[in-house]
């Protein structure tokens, strides 16, 4: 199979918006520590070009990059529960009804002593 790129027009709309919102998140969150994106460059060990197509909200960035400025911010538990079983209702609902159904008894108890 070809490898296949991720561009602006071939990422779904939603996630554009969802990465781009993520980059303004960590872009505020950086500004509020009072961190230049050097210093947060510095701290995480990415490129500074790297560090600013995360704020920009990049969807061909790595999603590692993404987790790692999280974690220089201390906002790593913003993503331990990121697709977690316990919270796809979806995949839920879809695993229960795969599973086999009851097996109910043919013949009933006789009630007869």
């Amino acid at each position: 199979m070809p490898r296949q790129n991720l561009t602006d027009e071939t990422t779904p709309l939603a996630v554009l918006r969802a990465v781009n919102r993520l980059g303004t998140n960590i872009a505020r969150g950086r500004v509020r520590r009072g961190l230049k994106q050097a210093d947060l460059a510095k701290k995480t060990g990415l490129a500074i070009g790297t560090l600013k197509r995360v704020e920009q909200g990049s969807p061909t960035t790595a999603i590692s990059a993404y987790f790692t400025v999280l974690w220089a911010l201390g906002l790593e538990r913003e993503f331990e529960d990121l697709g977690s079983p316990d919270r796809d209702e979806e995949g839920k609902t879809l695993e229960s009804a795969r599973q086999p159904k009851r097996v109910h008894s043919t013949g009933g108890l006789d009630a007869d002593f």
